[in-house]
């Protein structure tokens, strides 16, 4: 497969917000339907009863099964899992469309929520999908996350408890440094997409907050913006004393010399969420910072997929050679 062409925008897509706003604007794009797939339930190690749920599409060919991780607030029916989960169901590969504990596809089966610091519900999901078929435990597994789940994938290529089953991981605009991306978020020029983040966080973790002691429930509902709903919230369920606390802590920045397996990072230089990473390229690590592209965008000429679909597929064929 040869190396994918540079990223440019396709029309009408020309500006950082634009190629942002495309997965939640109305309008067909390509990908699986968000119904297809079996959906299976995956059980976590830390003894506490949650569950995750995904939904998973066998292979045809002997490939590398593809875990793909949405990001804050997303799940198995983003658009942008859709869209790739339809280009690796087309290869032939086994591919898993995992939510993230307590994501709204699998509310009932957890009682607390995804955070930062769940990077062994990564690593249950990866037993779990190795156990489903011989063929997947001979090919391995490649991670492909996205935002957040792209910051939890590189975490877990980063931890000794990595599975041997993975093979790779994919970040595509993942917050590396997560103090950095909270001082961007609260810019004035995204205080929109801050408003509908901490709306949809609100309502997505109503059944963690809303049976809390008072002054909880008091500060996440007043929170104006993200660090202080991770103030309230996040942080506290992560076990860590504040959303400072939790963000030196938590950061993939801080072990990217870690890193166990080959990484690639995808990042648009005009993300309009998340800076770019301040990481230097060195083996098992590749970068790549594409002019223009936004956050999780990537809307290009040549393909009505994203363009990192197809960076993504190469990278992943170069590892295996």
């Amino acid at each position: 497969m040869a190396a994918p062409a540079p990223f440019r925008r396709r029309w009408p897509w020309v500006t950082a917000d634009l190629q942002t706003v495309r997965n939640v604007l109305p309008g067909r794009l390509a990908g699986v339907p968000p119904d297809s797939g079996r959906r299976i339930e995956i059980p976590l190690s830390d003894e506490s009863g949650d569950r995750l749920v995904a939904r998973f599409h066998p292979g045809r060919e002997p490939l590398p099964a593809v875990i793909l991780v949405p990001g804050l607030t997303g799940c198995e029916a983003s658009r942008h899992v859709l869209q790739s989960a339809g280009a690796w169901v087309a290869s032939g590969a086994p591919v898993v469309r995992l939510n993230l504990r307590g994501a709204p596809p699998g509310r009932a089966l957890a009682r607390s929520h995804y955070h930062m610091d769940r990077v062994q519900d990564l690593a249950d999901a990866c037993e779990a999908v190795r156990e489903r078929d011989p063929g997947i435990a001979q090919q391995g597994i490649i991670i492909v996350g996205f935002s957040l789940g792209g910051a939890i994938a590189l975490r877990l290529a980063q931890a000794p408890f990595l599975p041997r089953v993975v093979k790779a991981v994919v970040a595509v605009s993942a917050p590396l440094d997560l103090v950095a991306t909270a001082a961007r978020m609260v810019r004035p020029r995204n205080r929109l997409y801050e408003r509908w983040l901490l709306d949809r966080l609100r309502r997505e973790t109503e059944p963690v907050w809303r049976p809390a002691p008072e002054p909880v429930r008091a500060a996440v509902q007043g929170a104006r913006h993200i660090r202080d709903f991770d103030d309230a919230l996040t942080a506290k369920e992560a076990g860590f004393r504040d959303a400072a606390d939790y963000y030196e802590a938590c950061s993939p920045v801080r072990g990217m010399d870690r890193l166990r397996i080959p990484t690639l990072l995808i990042h648009a230089d005009d993300d309009p969420w998340i800076p770019p990473p301040a990481v230097a390229e060195r083996p098992p690590l590749r970068v790549v910072v594409t002019r223009g592209g936004g956050h999780v965008g990537f809307h290009g000429t040549g393909s009505r997929l994203p363009w990192y679909v197809g960076a993504a597929q190469s990278f992943v064929q170069t590892c295996g050679e």
